[in-house]
């Protein structure tokens, strides 16, 4: 591809105003589901690209899971994974960097996952989710056709990775809370009901 070719696909102007509105967007998620189908989406749009997916971290700490995509099978949300380590985007998390090639199923990492329909694609890229130093999952983009990912997509992906992590943690955190918060108002509920001088008069 033509250094034209190139500066014509990804053009800094329009990338970095999308990544204004992602920030944006992302500072008023407030749960985990609506900022994974966000990240994903604009993802997408930025890069130009057939698929973007996020893949996170299970309690185990070795298990990625598929969380959101823009091009795989619905069906396989939530239950597709990966083990850390395992194809070209498990290969990212355990090498701390990204991970990229215009025929992934030529790079001896790749690996199909079934049941995902990820056989139409042919190019990936895939980079860390990092928080304080620490892996949390996984975010990769693939195109239905070869592409070679210029360094500024990469870096570009890298600084999406940063954005979506910090973000992840975030909703994450609320999620906790809200359910901490449904168990008190249930516990209240039960403690209201054990008090009141109906149960009482019962017992």
């Amino acid at each position: 591809m033509t250094t034209d070719a190139a500066d014509a696909r990804f053009a800094y102007p329009r990338s970095f105003a999308a990544l204004r509105e992602i920030a944006r967007s992302l500072s008023s998620a407030l749960d985990l589901d609506t900022t994974l189908d966000l990240i994903a989406r604009k993802t997408t749009e930025v890069m130009g690209v057939d698929s973007c997916t996020i893949y996170l971290l299970d309690a185990d700490n070795a298990t990625l899971r598929l969380r959101a995509s823009t091009g795989l099978a619905p069906e396989a949300l939530g239950r597709a994974t990966l083990q850390v380590g395992e194809g070209m985007t498990g290969h990212a998390v355990v090498e701390n960097r990204p991970v990229y090639a215009a025929n992934a199923q030529h790079d001896p990492h790749f690996k199909w996952l079934d049941g995902t329909e990820e056989r139409r694609f042919r190019s990936l890229l895939a980079v860390p989710l990092v928080l304080n130093n620490r892996p949390i999952g996984a975010l990769n983009v693939q195109t239905a056709a070869p592409r070679d990912y210029a360094a500024e997509e990469i870096d570009l992906l890298a600084l999406l990775g940063d954005l979506a992590a910090g973000a992840l943690d975030k909703a994450r955190l609320i999620d906790r809370q809200r359910r901490q918060l449904d168990e008190l108002r249930a516990l209240a509920q039960v403690s209201e009901a054990i008090t009141s001088p109906q149960y009482l008069d019962q017992m």
